[in-house]
């Protein structure tokens, strides 16, 4: 398919917006907003070309625009595990695959639901994460085909296991608690690095709050029945996913 000169311009403006800012809206850049609904083409040729070309995703919820690494293992997004470490300021890859599987709970306790068009609950209090972190690596660890797992979800699960039933739950004394290496610093690590891109929000170290883009990436990705099935057989083997279902906390006033 052919395309108008002001349509591969509207589609690549886009493009760069989003290498700037985690999402592009009416608030920020109102006038591409209205320029990409008035052009019908712009979203066409995203998904013919650029979403194949750098292995990306487009992502869109109302009048809201994200970008999320695609699939493919040679997307300009894919971070390696070296950079990952960077940012979740991790040494080992074994405090990495903790804070993959922090995520992963995070996930199983915000979207357990087959409804896809939203998370299942507003909120959950960090201390809740905590312990359906731990649960869930007890669960882990008391499996007898725990390694034909690994080998499937192509993670470590093990070693970040042990990792965490190790570990102190904080340090109230701390002035920096995320920085600790205990259960309350690499929640606080993991969340932080899910804030900054906008996926969360923390209120006062205590509740996280999922934000439209994480909302939009999990339909996307999360809501595929054969990547559900694996996530939650991580987290709920041999009972560890007890308490997802949990009525949901009163909102604090």
């Amino acid at each position: 398919m052919q395309y108008e000169q002001s349509t591969v311009t509207t589609a690549l403006t886009l493009l760069r917006e989003l290498l700037k800012e985690p999402v592009v809206n009416r608030e920020n850049n109102g006038s591409l907003i209205l320029r990409v609904q008035q052009d019908p083409d712009v979203l066409n040729l995203w998904q013919e070309v650029l979403e194949p070309v750098f292995g990306i995703k487009l992502l869109h919820a109302g009048d809201e625009f994200y970008l999320t690494a695609g699939m493919e293992e040679d997307s300009i997004f894919n971070y390696s595990n070296a950079e990952l470490r960077d940012q979740l300021k991790v040494d080992t890859n074994t405090e990495l695959y903790l804070c993959s599987f922090i995520v992963l709970t995070l996930l199983a306790a915000l979207y357990n639901s087959d409804d896809t068009t939203g998370p299942s609950r507003d909120f959950i209090p960090l201390a809740e994460l905590e312990r359906l972190v731990s649960s869930n690596f007890q669960a882990l660890l008391a499996r007898e085909d725990v390694e034909e797992l690994e080998n499937r979800a192509r993670m470590n699960l093990v070693e970040p296991a042990r990792l965490w039933n190790d570990l102190a739950l904080q340090r109230p004394e701390a002035v920096r608690p995320r920085s600790t290496n205990t259960r309350w610093g690499y929640l606080l690590r993991t969340l932080a690095f899910l804030e900054e891109h906008r996926l969360v929000k923390i209120y006062d170290n205590r509740q996280v709050y999922p934000l439209p883009r994480l909302n939009s990436m999990v339909a996307h990705y999360y809501n595929h029945q054969q990547r559900k099935n694996l996530i939650l057989e991580l987290l709920q083997g041999s009972g560890g996913g007890a308490g997802y279902a949990q009525d949901q906390p009163d909102t604090p006033a």
